[in-house]
């Protein structure tokens, strides 16, 4: 198989300059196209499911890294979100090496379905900072039902493990949606998260969900999720993102 370039690396979104993306950080952000979860909350969806269409969104690899390099004085790294990044390893691995080499940090949004290439990144030292999302507490039902597919657990909590055992930064973090996560679930998930750098519980937000059904969803109440995060502060370091 012929080995792939940062050239192959499909974006199918850009912002040059983000301050919400990463804490404390100022941040470009990339989206790279395709999952291999189904989540009927997601707000990414039509990165999800018929991206292959959208090919007028696509943007050129060369002019992001342009960008990366002539704004430096202005940014501190950059983000990699999705979509699932992982599920680009050939392309992904060569435009961080670019990246590395501009002087910029990194920082990787992930599900945790592929621990062997989170390893890989930090073994390459190609990332600074993992993000991975928790949808559910860690059982095969729940967690099927927030990703909509069904899911290797094993992979998941493997993630977990080599995460907080990295000595990277990282957090992890749940939307609280309701129907798929309650406050139990919450104090269930944070305590599998014991050892964490950080807990980020995130509101639910019904707007642009991929699934009709949660569109119609109402989120919890600032007062709920601030109840959660009490909850699940007993157990490892928490923050609480209400917008």
């Amino acid at each position: 198989m012929q080995s792939k370039t940062e050239a192959d690396l499909k974006i199918f979104g850009f912002i040059e300059n983000s301050f919400v993306d990463w804490d404390g950080m100022i941040t470009s952000v990339i989206f790279l196209p395709g999952c291999n979860f189904r989540c009927p909350f997601c707000h990414n969806h039509e990165l999800i499911s018929g991206w292959e269409k959208l090919k007028d969104r696509e943007i050129d690899s060369s002019h992001v890294l342009r960008i990366l390099s002539d704004n430096t004085k202005w940014i501190d790294g950059i983000t990699v979100t999705g979509g699932e990044p992982t599920l680009q390893i050939g392309a992904l691995v060569p435009f961080l090496e670019k990246v590395k080499k501009i002087g910029l940090k990194v920082k990787l949004d992930t599900n945790g379905t592929n621990p062997s290439f989170l390893k890989t990144l930090v073994d390459m030292k190609l990332v600074d900072h993992i993000a991975m999302d928790v949808k559910a507490k860690l059982e095969a039902g729940a967690y099927s039902k927030a990703s909509g597919v069904d899911v290797d657990l094993g992979k998941i909590k493997e993630s977990i493990r080599f995460i907080i055992s990295s000595g990277i930064g990282h957090e992890f973090r749940t939307t609280v949606v309701p129907g798929l996560v309650s406050e139990s679930d919450v104090v269930g998930i944070a305590k599998d998260l014991k050892g964490c750098m950080l807990y980020a519980l995130q509101k639910y937000h019904k707007e642009h969900a991929w699934k009709e059904l949660y569109r119609n969803t109402e989120p919890y109440s600032d007062d709920e999720m601030r109840g959660m995060e009490k909850s699940a502060s007993e157990h490892v370091a928490v923050k609480l993102r209400l917008r």
